[in-house]
């Protein structure tokens, strides 16, 4: 059996915490891999086991579509015939990881992350690599999604011959870590608080953060922050200073810059109650109860959840009796949850610690991802047709 696999992401596998945890483990296991990625300027704080090599791809400039098929060409030249397994990271990856495959007559899989559903507008190439995911992504061998539900709209979607494998986006199994990183961090931006709701990860819209601010006039204690922490377009950082300040609420607001995915687990310990609120602008965030990075983070830190009221997260959420749900658009209904949270300390330690003990039991990444690697055994002892 071979232990190589190469994998492909047209994007910066450092930020993306299951390509992360999964090189890890996939090493653990005893597997040598290869990731082509997209080439990046700015590092992360990530650290990879000696087995496994990064391999930053400088893209020609150009249209966006000349840069995506340089990146395709480079990687098919670049591949292994000796490689067991080929894994391709959403559709961008999965079409140079599906030409691996047909080339060397490997098997083919499919980590589908971030899914764009048959009426969502994008970009002419991404269109057309849509195209290709739904030819194709059918004939691969295994298909991994992060999320129950979001599953089933791929599965139906791709036409898939059978159900993919649910692989929730968790971290890997830690100590919980309540340093006081993200105190210190605060109070060099000026600000003391006594109780944090934190968001972690990527600043944007469909976050719900603008309701959030708007909640902040309904909050028990002025002494309680809302703070986020995470990359964001410049732009609209500006747009929710802008906001917090008409609302008068600025004091109690603080944007941290990110960090790498090794640093941030000691800043998320820091904080009391976890916001996972997402506005249902695409289907990812309609279906992301288990695909979400920061809701097992905040899980595997022990914070109480404050997530949006859809069945799937109150399942979620009564099921382990870690956290609360509130109406995304309501402000009111929002200050209310985290009113809770924030204000009935010893409500809001039973949950969290409700939170850490679901991660242990049922999400930590290695329990999770341990079908993956055992289907990639399988797979890897898989001997290809010679032909007549």
């Amino acid at each position: 059996m071979s232990s190589s696999i190469q994998a492909v992401f047209y994007g910066d596998p450092d930020q993306y915490p299951p390509i992360i945890n999964g090189s890890r483990l996939l090493a653990e296991a005893g597997f040598e891999l290869d990731i082509f990625c997209r080439w990046n300027a700015r590092r992360w704080n990530v650290s990879y086991p000696a087995a496994v090599r990064i391999h930053r791809i400088k893209t020609e400039t150009g249209s966006t579509w000349r840069e995506y098929l340089s990146f395709v060409r480079k990687v098919v030249q670049s591949g292994d015939s000796g490689a067991a397994v080929f894994i391709g990271h959403d559709m961008h990856g999965l079409l140079p990881a599906r030409l691996l495959g047909g080339r060397y007559r490997r098997p083919v899989i499919y980590h589908c992350h971030d899914f764009s559903e048959k009426d969502r507008k994008i970009p002419a190439g991404s269109e057309l690599v849509r195209l290709f995911e739904r030819r194709f992504a059918s004939g691969v061998d295994l298909v991994v999604v992060p999320d129950a539900e979001r599953g089933a709209v791929i599965e139906e979607e791709l036409g898939l011959k059978q159900s993919p494998l649910v692989v929730a986006n968790a971290p890997m199994r830690r100590a919980a870590k309540r340093t006081g990183a993200l105190h210190a961090a605060l109070m060099r931006h000026g600000k003391t608080f006594s109780r944090v709701l934190f968001r972690q990860g990527r600043i944007g819209p469909g976050h719900a953060i603008e309701s959030t601010l708007q909640s902040i006039l309904d909050w028990d204690n002025p002494e309680w922050g809302f703070v986020l922490m995470g990359p964001g377009e410049q732009a609209y950082v500006q747009t929710l200073w802008t906001t917090a300040k008409s609302l008068g609420v600025e004091r109690q607001f603080v944007v941290l810059p990110p960090v790498g995915y090794d640093e941030v687990a000691q800043f998320t310990g820091g904080a009391d109650c976890g916001h996972g609120l997402y506005q249902p602008v695409t289907l990812n965030h309609r279906f992301y109860t288990t695909a979400s990075n920061k809701i097992m983070e905040y899980m595997a830190e022990g914070l109480p959840l404050l997530l949006s009221d859809t069945p799937s997260l109150k399942a979620l959420v009564n099921r382990h009796e870690c956290g609360l749900t509130a109406n995304e658009e309501s402000p009111k209904s929002i200050a209310a949850a985290v009113n809770t949270l924030l204000g009935d300390q010893e409500k809001s330690r039973q949950m969290g610690t409700a939170a850490r003990r679901a991660f242990e039991l049922e999400f930590s990444y290695e329990q999770q991802f341990a079908p993956v690697i055992e289907s990639i055994k399988k797979l890897a002892n898989h001997k290809p047709e010679t032909g007549p």
